[in-house]
């Protein structure tokens, strides 16, 4: 599945924790590796970002995290939120307040295999 926002598309991938809540995944699934490939240096791309949406009784709540390098402006991320309105049928008519923060990568910390 792709989201795409004027020039920009990614990948997007779906975690259903139950038929009403899931997990929505933002990435390049170019920079990830196959299974072959996970041997000794491996780097491991976290992605754009996650939205995560659960039903509650006759509302819902979305919240997230998207990288602001990424998702540069505020339509941009009305434009996930709405993207996922649209994957979702059991979402739509639904009041739904959300909380998505754009966050800025600052560090990471990692094990690769090489050490």
């Amino acid at each position: 599945m792709k989201f795409t926002f004027n020039n920009f598309t990614c990948d997007v991938e779906i975690f259903n924790k139950d038929k009403d809540d899931v997990v929505v995944r933002f990435s390049d699934k170019t920079k990830e590796q196959n299974e072959e490939e996970i041997i000794d240096l491996v780097i491991v791309d976290p992605g754009y970002g996650y939205l995560c949406l659960k039903i509650k009784g006759e509302g819902a709540l979305l919240s997230g995290f998207l990288d602001e390098g990424i998702f540069v402006t505020d339509d941009m991320v009305e434009a996930a939120i709405n993207y996922i309105e649209d994957l979702l049928p059991h979402a739509k008519n639904r009041y739904m307040p959300y909380h998505v923060a754009r966050f800025k990568k600052s560090s990471y910390v990692e094990y690769n295999g090489e050490y």
